[in-house]
């Protein structure tokens, strides 16, 4: 029983992929999967009916083992692009302030090395470089609500300017 089945799918297959060709009496090519006119003369072209690669969609696996390695592949992937995302973020915010405490302030003079300056203030919040000479910016934090900006020309400190902005 199961045999004459697998026949009859076979051969309905076979004849549903039958493509005709002719001419008809003004000229004009005509391609068609019906039987033309008796009338014609028609030439029954091949067609190359082998079945093509299977999809990605229908090699897929629908068992619940599948599924959930297909999920937790969709987890891992979101989770690295949140690591990513994450990374990108950090990378681009820029640290904190550190500020530059009176304490320290008041130990920077004029006249003295670059040296010296950095040995007391520590690294600055913003450094502008010019041509001729550098500029350390200190930010206000909570304890020292102050901008300061130290004027470093010719390696010596030159301007010390502390300004409180309200």
């Amino acid at each position: 029983m199961r045999l004459i089945a697998l026949l009859l799918a076979l051969f309905s297959a076979s004849a549903a992929a039958q493509v005709y060709r002719w001419v008809d009496k003004s000229g004009t090519v005509h391609y068609s999967n019906e039987q033309p006119p008796a009338d014609v003369k028609a030439t029954q072209l091949p067609i190359d009916a082998k079945a093509g690669p299977p999809s990605a969609d229908s090699q897929e696996c629908y068992s619940v083992r599948c599924q959930g390695e297909r999920m937790e592949e969709r987890i891992a992937r979101r989770d690295a692009a949140d690591a990513r995302a994450s990374a990108e973020r950090a990378a681009a915010t820029p640290p904190r302030p550190r500020g530059l405490e009176f304490r320290k302030y008041i130990s920077i003079q004029r006249g003295m090395s670059e040296g010296e300056f950095l040995a007391i203030a520590g690294a600055p919040d913003v450094l502008f470089r010019d041509f001729t000479s550098r500029t350390y910016t200190y930010l206000p934090i909570a304890g020292d609500p102050f901008t300061t900006s130290v004027t470093v020309v010719s390696r010596r400190v030159h301007e010390i300017e502390r300004v409180r902005k309200f």
